[in-house]
């Protein structure tokens, strides 16, 4: 009876040292999270302040995730002479946040007779062919591929970051 409870007891030990040996080696084995990419006002005002230099247009960010997609975050700065030309993006959904100055936001086409309040769940407001909108500092503007859109009337420093999404 002894013999039994001892090799019992044995084994009950050899499992649970085991079981804490594996959670132990599965825990150094598992992957440190991903990095989280900060940039701070200064940085972002020096982009602001190359993109003025150069093109109106300076990459702060721009990366591809695990799944090839890309991602990244334009700085914009336009002045009164720069309003820009009708585009659209084929292949990504811009998140535009105006930092500073504001613009006239045009989606060229003909506008719908069933105007009227078109408010999104989340408290957004809807915009659609042949409508404008003023946009200003702290306003977010959310541009799905194809939409084809300008900016007009621009009061200065217009400074708006575009964020690019798949």
């Amino acid at each position: 009876m002894l013999s039994t409870r001892g090799a019992m007891v044995t084994a009950a030990v050899v499992v649970a040292f085991s079981a804490g040996w594996l959670a132990n080696a599965g825990a150094q084995q598992k992957t440190p999270p991903p990095l989280i990419t900060y940039f701070s006002h200064d940085k972002v005002d020096a982009s602001f302040a190359q993109a003025l230099a150069t093109t109106g247009s300076r990459d702060l960010f721009a990366r591809k995730d695990r799944q090839g997609h890309s991602w990244a975050i334009h700085s914009n700065r336009r002045g009164k002479a720069d309003e820009g030309t009708l585009h659209s993006h084929e292949d990504w959904t811009g998140v535009v946040v105006i930092m500073s100055g504001a613009a006239t936001f045009i989606t060229p086409g003909t506008a719908s007779t069933a105007r009227g309040a078109r408010a999104t769940p989340e408290g957004g407001q809807l915009v659609g062919a042949g409508e404008s909108h003023r946009v200003g500092k702290g306003d977010v503007v959310i541009i799905p591929p194809d939409a084809p859109h300008m900016y007009r009337n621009i009061e200065e420093p217009f400074e708006y970051l575009v964020i690019q999404t798949p």
